[in-house]
């Protein structure tokens, strides 16, 4: 039986690793927008959704 604890410790780095993979991929999401030049022929720019973090 695994140590729950550990358990928990490894799920919260993991959670960590996510969450900054997220991160970049905003970052990347921002920088591939501003690039996109049909976005200044007035097509619309797709939406990003504000994540809901529960504690």
């Amino acid at each position: 039986m695994k140590n729950p604890y550990d358990v928990l410790r490894m799920k919260e780095q993991e959670l960590m690793r996510v969450r900054k993979e997220m991160d970049a991929l905003r970052i990347a999401v921002r920088l591939l927008a501003a690039e996109d030049p049909g976005g200044a022929n007035g097509q619309s720019q797709p939406k990003l959704h504000q994540v809901v973090e529960l504690p």
